[in-house]
């Protein structure tokens, strides 16, 4: 099942998440993949990682949405939360299908992915058939199923910032 939650956050603590994610304040690293094995690239800023703080001195705006979270739906713990970031390559790329943890992992069953857009614009993050234009201030909820993101053809950048939740 996907769930959609548009203006997720009030608009106060939205506007802290665009100065975050939309400014130089926030440092980014290039990848020179998107999906392991792919030769596609972004840039990415990790906030938590097996469920630790990477940065806390950034990590208050973000760290304030997992309460947003919990009223959308129940889990025990974030495993990981990454920030990433798009450049306009001039035409769509469609990024590998995946799932955030493997199906062959026994745990698999026990996460579920959101994924949050900074800003709107014309890059989508696809499950299954269904395909959802990136629009600032959404949240997308969904169990660990196959998924995948694009690129932006009308905009400099594209940011979504993604989070595993343990439910069990």
């Amino acid at each position: 099942m996907v769930e959609i939650f548009k203006d997720f956050l009030p608009d106060f603590h939205f506007k802290d998440i665009d100065r975050l994610f939309m400014t130089e304040i926030l440092p980014w690293f290039f990848q020179d993949t998107v999906v392991t094995g792919h030769k596609h690239f972004m840039f990415s800023h990790v906030f938590m990682n097996d469920g630790n703080v990477v940065n806390p001195r950034l990590f208050e705006p973000v760290r304030g949405m997992i309460p947003e979270l919990l009223k959308k739906t129940k889990f025990i713990g974030v495993t990981r939360i990454r920030a990433v970031l798009y450049t306009n390559q001039g035409r769509e790329i469609i990024h590998p299908t995946h799932t955030d943890i493997p199906l062959d992992s026994e745990f698999s069953d026990k996460f579920k992915t959101a994924v949050y857009h900074v800003n709107s614009c014309n890059g989508k993050t696809v499950i299954g058939d269904q395909e959802i234009i990136s629009q600032a201030n959404q949240m997308i909820l969904f169990d660990n199923i196959p998924h995948y993101g694009t690129t932006q053809t009308d905009t400099d950048i594209r940011v979504v910032l993604n989070f595993n939740l343990r439910i069990e």
